[in-house]
């Protein structure tokens, strides 16, 4: 890398969004996150790194998503990143608040598969995105729910780790998959670094209650904690406006609590010198 990001001036770090449990918020969150970094004035770059592109859907590229004439896709990124470095960037589309790299059709039931047993099959995604570290500040990253060699990538190429879960004994299973996944790449590439864990959509019963301070007895004496509870102004943001909420104006008392998430990327990740918002 010959060059650094002009706002920070360090290469962007890479956060992923994980859980091995599907419908548990990893999109939600990577839009609202991205949104609220954005907001704060840091430039985000989203990877769509889920071969069925909901985030890629729901930021309103669902054409390029489906477009099968395209010469270099993610996939192909992944699959040879050196030769296609050179074309990362052509990727990279501009949302309302921050810079998306799309998933494409091609990957669903084809680039983890085509990557088993390939030589560095854990470092693509760092290889895919080192033309583009330095262009951001941060890197978000949304995954699949799955135990592949595609989120084997997240976590070994990623600076810190953000675990959304819901709070329901389907999502703790999918904590203890995840944990066991973060102990195995450990083993082989050294620590993984979790920034968080987000209880997301939390309903107002005794049942979520139990189960959110559960998480917190189980999580919080080692890592930030933040409760996000179930309110309609965090969905009808994305599905109305594909944005988030501070884009969409929207009132909801769970801002201050996805301010905090930003915080906790911001202090563990981002350099001292805080950009200026508006600045050219």
């Amino acid at each position: 890398m010959t060059e650094t990001s002009e706002t920070t001036g360090t290469t962007a770090p890479v956060v992923a969004m994980l859980n091995q449990k599907g419908g548990v918020g990893k999109t939600t969150l990577t839009v609202q996150l991205g949104g609220l970094l954005a907001s704060r004035g840091w430039d985000v770059l989203a990877v769509d790194l889920e071969p069925e592109g909901a985030l890629t859907s729901i930021l309103g590229f669902d054409d390029v998503y489906g477009d099968l004439d395209q010469p270099v896709t993610l996939h192909d990124l992944l699959l040879d990143p050196q030769s296609h470095a050179d074309h990362a960037g052509d990727l990279v589309l501009e949302g309302p608040e921050f810079d998306l790299l799309p998933a494409h059709e091609k990957m669903v039931d084809n680039t983890a598969s085509a990557l088993e047993g390939e030589p560095k099959a854990r470092e693509r995604l760092g290889m895919a995105l080192d033309t583009l570290r330095d262009d951001y500040d941060a890197i978000l990253v949304d995954n699949e729910p799955s135990i592949n060699v595609l989120t084997d990538n997240a976590l070994r190429n990623s600076d810190g780790v953000v675990i959304p879960t819901y709070a329901e004994g389907l999502s703790i299973q999918g904590l203890d998959r995840l944990q066991k996944q973060i102990a195995s790449i450990e083993e082989y590439y050294g620590p993984v670094n979790v920034l968080a864990l987000v209880i997301n959509r939390i309903e107002h019963n005794k049942q979520a209650e139990a189960m959110v301070q559960s998480l917190r007895d189980g999580f919080g004496e080692h890592l930030p904690v933040v409760e996000i509870r179930k309110r309609v102004a965090l969905q009808r943001s994305l599905v109305q406006e594909g944005v988030s909420v501070v884009a969409a104006d929207e009132e909801t008392d769970m801002l201050p609590h996805l301010e905090d998430l930003a915080g906790v990327v911001e202090r563990e990740l981002l350099p001292e010198s805080r950009p200026v918002v508006g600045d050219e």
